[in-house]
């Protein structure tokens, strides 16, 4: 959980296991999807296969055999080879065409998943946006790892050769981290559509849990200027930093909401960790009523303007918690129901799926939960993945 992180960045070097990314064979769908089936393809087999399960791992379909294609409520007529696709998707009284080239028939088959998502449902598509996630090796380093939501496409995207951690995405094309190298803490902004990284911040002593605005434009950080752990936030523009809060209280967590006017975070103030709304220009803190358990994590969609954050339940355990920040009086939903720890929750694009990790028998995997219906599958298989992170759409 980040709220960890913050309390620990200054004793990080923890040995962990090394671990690899394995492409996660066992995955739900939810039943109560609308029912889909590919009842015509012209194309390789493997294609079809491929586009059956990009479908199904969407979120928003149940996927059925060809044997039972007749009784699906959306029928596609399908054509795949190499690196591309082109599809009619029939039902629900609705129409749509797409065609997707692409570099391989993986992105092919994300791309035009997420376009017939988009044209459908009206949402923002998942499938060809990267989750990035911290991954230890055996040299007590660890690094910030990307893949797809099918496993595909993993890349290792900082390569310091020490403590990568942390990260955030502000949009698309941006991201901010922690780096812990040299006996000191720096937050690093990744450039991704032109591949260059810049030390944005390394005050003397903690510089962490940074997010980075959808504008791109401020990054809300942890900061321990005057020996206290407090809020701030950095102006790229103007290269300025404003302080938010001003207490002796440990401060982390930070995320920003959909118009960027404000800022949650973690503060251990009442005792221990909750969340508080505050100004993104400053002011006075307010706490968000969540019941007894601690609350850490929190990341807010810009998309369904909900809330996710990781809460402690009465048996020691964390669950997610979603709370509708549009909707007055609104009350926290737990969308985790089975056993583990569910920790670090992060917005899909499309608003309704989440990723987190889960941790049982010790170890952690990246999973996918839906939040609708509150069913779940993992990315990754077990491991010592944490802190996952879901690019936004733009």
């Amino acid at each position: 959980m980040r709220k960890i992180t913050t309390l620990l960045l200054f004793a990080l070097f923890v040995s962990l296991a090394n671990a690899q990314v394995q492409r996660a064979d066992v995955w739900k769908t939810a039943a109560d999807n609308p029912t889909l089936a590919i009842d015509a393809f012209n194309g390789d087999p493997a294609a079809r296969q491929k586009l059956e399960r990009m479908f199904a791992l969407s979120g928003w379909f149940k996927v059925l055999p060809e044997q039972d294609a007749s009784k699906a409520q959306f029928k596609v007529q399908a054509a795949g080879k190499e690196n591309q696709f082109a599809l009619n998707l029939q039902g629900g009284g609705k129409s749509i065409s797409c065609q997707k080239q692409a570099a391989d028939i993986d992105q092919a088959a994300r791309q035009i998943v997420d376009d017939v998502l988009n044209q459908l449902f009206n949402v923002q598509g998942l499938c060809d946006r990267k989750i990035a996630f911290v991954l230890p090796d055996n040299q007590n380093r660890r690094e910030i790892c990307t893949c797809y939501v099918d496993s595909t496409g993993f890349e290792i995207l900082t390569k310091n050769g020490a403590i990568s951690t942390e990260p955030c995405w502000g949009h698309a094309n941006a991201m901010v981290y922690t780096l812990a190298k040299n006996n000191a803490l720096h937050i690093v902004l990744v450039d991704l559509g032109k591949h260059v990284q810049r030390i944005i911040s390394s005050a003397r002593g903690l510089n962490s849990s940074a997010a980075l605005s959808h504008s791109g434009q401020f990054v809300s950080l942890a900061l321990s200027l005057g020996d206290q752990v407090d809020l701030y936030c950095h102006d790229l523009a103007s290269n300025q930093t404003k302080r938010l809060t001003n207490d002796r209280y440990v401060e982390s967590s930070p995320c920003w909401s959909p118009d960027g006017s404000q800022i949650c975070y973690v503060s251990d103030m009442p005792g221990k960790p909750a969340l508080f709304i505050i100004n993104a220009t400053g002011g006075s803190p307010k706490r968000l009523q969540l019941g007894g358990g601690e609350c850490v994590s929190p990341d807010w969609s810009h998309v369904s303007n909900k809330l996710c954050f990781s809460q402690k339940g009465s048996n020691g355990h964390y669950i997610i918690n979603v709370l509708d920040m549009g909707k007055q009086g609104a009350i926290a939903e737990n969308v985790t129901l089975a056993a583990g720890d569910w920790e670090a929750p992060s917005w899909a694009p499309d608003g309704r799926h989440l990723v987190c990790t889960r941790a049982t028998g010790g170890q952690r995997e990246i999973v996918i939960v839906d939040t609708w219906l509150k069913t779940f599958r993992p990315v990754t298989n077990k491991g010592s993945y944490s802190l996952p992170a879901w690019q936004p759409a733009r």
